[in-house]
């Protein structure tokens, strides 16, 4: 009875040690499975850190890095200089059609720099002036920028500004519709075979004009218009405009002139005078 008992207690211990071989061989390979699941775990969550702070890093570079707009380079050929002054200059901001459209201008004096890019002129042959002067007589000299906003067949659009030296900033200027409206008082008769222009400045009456032409189907004004052709210049020591008077489309007779003079805080037209003289066709066909 005892060996029995013996050997029963023996079937039992053995079957508990294979159960427990067995279960501790289980839990060791699962926790290596899961050592090696914890280990791509934390790698992927490595390399996901790693590439956040690359990109975190590029866009510090990116932000650090300061963003530069392309300009052209200045060439001296673009470069107008003061004849009075050779550290007064004006160049444009940006050149477009083959250097011959100025967009927007920099005026420079005395190392000192503004933008106008609203001064929209020509260049090439109509390379817009610069110049230093005091236009007054006061003592202090003022900065006077003429260019050419366009130019065509029986057309010219001169353009000028006067701007304050020291602050650089634009003069008040009376415009030439406002000088025109104060100060002229035309008339344009049309028959059928000539037209008859009279003109009348500050109250003193220009040489009346007769113009023969067949007017039959052409255009005409009531009354002179001024702006089609128009320049701006300075003589001794004064900034001069010349108006064309227009009668018809392109048809000009004659010429509105004054100077500008500085009065009651705005620069306005003095010594206004209109000469009656019809041009040629071919003269206003240079302009091309």
């Amino acid at each position: 009875m005892k060996t029995w008992t013996g050997i029963l207690l023996m079937i039992i211990l053995a079957v508990a040690t294979i159960s427990t071989t067995s279960a501790a061989r289980t839990m060791n390979e699962s926790q290596k499975q899961l050592n090696i699941d914890d280990q791509s775990s934390q790698t992927a969550e490595v390399e996901a850190s790693n590439i956040d702070k690359l990109h975190d890093a590029a866009k510090t570079t990116q932000e650090s890095i300061p963003v530069k707009e392309e300009s052209i380079p200045v060439k001296e050929e673009y470069v107008s200089v003061a004849p009075e002054n050779e550290n007064v200059r004006l160049y444009p901001m940006k050149v477009e059609g083959s250097g011959y459209i100025y967009n927007g201008m920099i005026l420079e004096v005395d190392g000192k720099t503004r933008e106008f890019r609203d001064w929209q002129g020509e260049g090439g042959s109509y390379k817009p002036e610069v110049h230093e002067l005091d236009l007054n007589g006061d003592g202090q000299k003022e900065i006077v920028v003429l260019y050419t906003e366009g130019h065509g067949t029986g057309i010219y659009l001169g353009q000028a500004l006067i701007i304050n030296r020291v602050t650089l900033e634009e003069m008040k200027m009376q415009s030439l519709d406002e000088i025109a409206k104060q100060h002229v008082k035309s008339k344009v008769t049309v028959s059928a075979d000539r037209v008859d222009v009279d003109v009348v400045v500050d109250g003193v009456q220009a040489e009346p004009l007769r113009i023969e032409e067949d007017t039959n189907g052409g255009v005409y004004n009531k009354e002179l218009k001024f702006g089609g052709v128009t320049y701006y210049s300075v003589e001794n020591g004064q900034l001069v405009v010349s108006a064309a008077g227009a009668y018809g489309a392109a048809l000009y007779a004659g010429d509105l002139t004054f100077a500008y003079a500085y009065q009651d805080g705005e620069w306005k037209a003095v010594d206004l005078k209109y000469s009656m003289e019809v041009y040629e066709e071919e003269y206003y066909e240079s302009f091309d």
